[in-house]
């Protein structure tokens, strides 16, 4: 082994050990679970009242194109969730056009 392998393998650390109670651990869990509660909860409610806010006309027709309204809205809010997937939407965005366009005041809480 040459000088610069040497040199090398020393400069690899190695990582970082932590100690953690467990009841550190069970907080973490919970505040994650919480946060995903949240934004799953935000989402199921968000994206139903923009699609109707946005869409509206297109939904009171029974049928178009051979597919019910059921299936057009279940079609919209998909639509809605993957530009949310894919980035194209956040959660601000849609609170800010819902609170600016429809005057519905969508608060996550922050516990």
């Amino acid at each position: 082994m040459n000088r610069a392998e040497r040199r090398r393998q020393q400069s690899i650390k190695p990582d970082a050990v932590y100690n953690m109670k467990s009841s550190d651990v069970q907080q973490i869990k919970k505040s994650a679970v919480d946060e995903a509660v949240d934004k799953a909860f935000f989402l199921m409610l968000s994206i139903p009242v923009m699609i109707l806010h946005d869409k509206y006309s297109l939904l009171m027709k029974k049928e178009v194109e051979g597919k019910p309204r059921e299936e057009r809205f279940a079609d919209l809010c998909l639509d809605l969730y993957d530009s949310y997937v894919k980035g194209y939407v956040s959660f601000e965005d849609l609170e800010k056009c819902l609170w600016e366009e429809a005057g519905v005041k969508m608060q996550r809480s922050n516990t």
